[in-house]
């Protein structure tokens, strides 16, 4: 098989329900660099919260916070902060709604109320503390990303209200605020045409909402198992659940791998 590009989401991808990698999943990564092929993280994660990732997969290159920061063996591909205008607009509405925010920087988090039980109860799922307060944050930094927590039926709140601006629900609590012109597929885009592939040979693992445009867009999108119902709608092949060795089954049906 030619050469590859395969893109891994992490939580639930990479991840399993425990927040480990499955040693199959280390042996496929492990099997699939052997044979050539080049291996990267998608993950709406910023690139401080899964250091433990790239040291266990000697991974190197990713598209983090949902194609905001894209790096590639340390090199900064592209950074793609939220409008501050836009973000404003936001915050005042959340603050109007009392519904508390996080900003994600290049290197560090910030809650904007100092203790939220939503925020504790998302973020804990995560295995992340809560994050250090500051309230002005966004008014004095980049934000690449930034979380909004409310109960679903509280969306109509701000879906469609905000050009620019869109929403992915990844907890029940909880939702990514990133560019309307951004998400996974765009950092792959951006990254595939640094390292010289076409979308064709791509390869994108996935499970959640947000990694939809991914799987949409790219040569071959595979859902994992445990995947929400319309990523499956819109995979070219579904693999098993991530803790009965999705990825290593998938990577072998593909051939992209053998025993």
């Amino acid at each position: 098989m030619d050469k590859k590009l395969v893109f891994l989401d992490i939580d639930g991808t990479i991840y399993d329900e425990n927040k480990e990698i499955p040693q199959s999943t280390i042996t496929a990564i492990q099997k699939l660099k052997g044979n050539g092929h080049i291996v990267a993280i998608a993950t709406g994660r910023a690139p401080y919260m899964f250091n433990a990732v790239l040291k266990a997969t000697g991974i190197d290159t990713f598209v983090s916070l949902n194609g905001q920061i894209v790096v590639h063996n340390g090199e900064v591909v592209g950074k793609h902060p939220l409008n501050k205008e836009q973000l404003n607009r936001i915050v005042e509405s959340a603050h109007e709604n009392n519904h508390p925010l996080v900003f994600f920087g290049e290197t560090a988090v910030y809650a904007n109320v100092e203790e939220d039980q939503h925020i504790s109860e998302s973020l804990g799922t995560l295995k992340m503390d809560y994050p250090e307060y500051h309230n002005t944050y966004y008014q004095e930094h980049p934000v690449y990303q930034s979380l909004i927590f409310h109960a679903d039926d509280e969306d109509d709140k701000y879906d469609n209200k905000y050009g620019g601006l869109k929403f992915y629900r990844w907890h029940p609590l909880s939702r990514d605020i990133v560019p309307s012109d951004r998400s996974k597929a765009e950092g792959i885009k951006e990254l595939s045409e640094k390292l010289g592939f076409s979308m064709q040979d791509v390869i994108a693992f996935g499970d959640g909402p947000n990694d939809i445009e991914m799987i949409s867009e790219v040569g071959l999108g595979v859902a994992m198992g445990n995947a929400v119902p319309q990523l499956k709608e819109v995979c070219d092949f579904e693999t098993k659940h991530v803790s009965e060795e999705g990825i290593y089954y998938a990577c072998k049906e593909l051939g992209l791998i053998h025993e």
